[in-house]
């Protein structure tokens, strides 16, 4: 059994990202690829802020995936945190209700441009902790021109979430997510993909230590480079935090071909990490946190 966490498909994609002139992922094409690395369910995490690359997604759109292809798909649902009917907890409780009633599991993508510790985020936060819906989020800092939730070195607004929200699970991702893990990163460094080995005192495993709340997406050149740049430090990482990392791919468009799933089995094969953590990492902590139910029936 595997479950992608992390994962980008469209009904009818049209346009072309201007990026690399390629279309997003068509449901067909996403299929294609889940058979081709024997992945049996995927998480859809609808596109809906201004700031993303992709089309803007309706959940319309999600749930008739899922209808097309059952069993194969699990809907998240996304939010613009600054629309102006969602001023509230109540509101974004209302909303979440009705998305919940129709099969989803969690909220996210998160890719508005709004600081941690923005108000509004904090109420669908609140909402998402009252329904016990985990969080997918992509974060980034206040001095890049993208996408994501806004912080600085060390995340010193996502850690006061944190605290806040001890009951919601946050599935953290993006280059900005997973370069935190070594203690010599520096402020123009959080965009990056560090090869270096991963220094003592990163703010990422203080996180990860102090609040179990925190979970990790490995999803995307992003998190594969955190598997790989220090494997010393990544068999003693994935062994630490066993229960909460989770297996992602994103793949938004038909050329890409991450090595994830791969690259963890060889290294289960070689000895360097347990069969009962690679389980857990491929669907296991999925299948669990989001209520899936799988190992009921093993």
């Amino acid at each position: 059994m595997v479950i992608d966490i992390h994962a980008h498909v469209y009904r009818w994609p049209v346009l072309k990202k201007r990026n690399n002139g390629l279309s997003m992922m068509s449901a067909e094409e996403q299929v294609r690829r889940m058979d081709e690395k024997r992945v049996d369910k995927a998480v859809i995490l609808p596109l809906t802020s201004a700031e993303v690359i992709g089309e803007p997604q309706s959940m319309g759109e999600v749930f008739d995936i899922c209808r097309l292809y059952p069993g194969r798909f699990i809907p998240f649902c996304d939010f613009d945190v600054r629309r102006c009917d969602l001023d509230s907890v109540d509101a974004f409780r209302d909303v979440l209700d009705q998305y919940v009633a129709r099969g989803a599991k969690g909220v996210g993508e998160l890719t508005s441009r709004v600081y941690w510790d923005d108000p509004r985020l904090w109420n669908l936060f609140a909402a998402c902790e009252d329904l016990g819906l985990p969080v997918t989020f992509h974060t980034s800092p206040p001095e890049v021109v993208t996408y994501g939730l806004i912080d600085e070195l060390g995340f010193p607004r996502f850690e006061k979430a944190l605290q806040r929200f001890p009951n919601l699970r946050f599935f953290g991702h993006s280059a900005s997510f997973w370069s935190e893990i070594s203690g010599d990163l520096t402020a123009d460094g959080k965009e990056g993909y560090s090869r270096t080995p991963v220094a003592p005192g990163g703010t990422l495993v203080r996180l990860f230590r102090t609040y179990p709340n925190l979970c990790g997406d490995l999803s995307a050149g992003s998190g594969f480079n955190a598997l790989t740049r220090d494997p010393a430090f990544t068999f003693e990482f994935l062994d630490e935090f066993r229960d909460r990392l989770l297996l992602g791919l994103d793949h938004t468009d038909a050329e890409l071909d991450f090595q994830h799933i791969e690259w963890l089995r060889d290294r289960r094969d070689e000895g360097h990490i347990a069969p009962d953590v690679c389980e857990k990492i491929l669907w296991r902590n999925a299948d669990r946190i989001l209520g899936l139910g799988i190992a009921d029936g093993d």
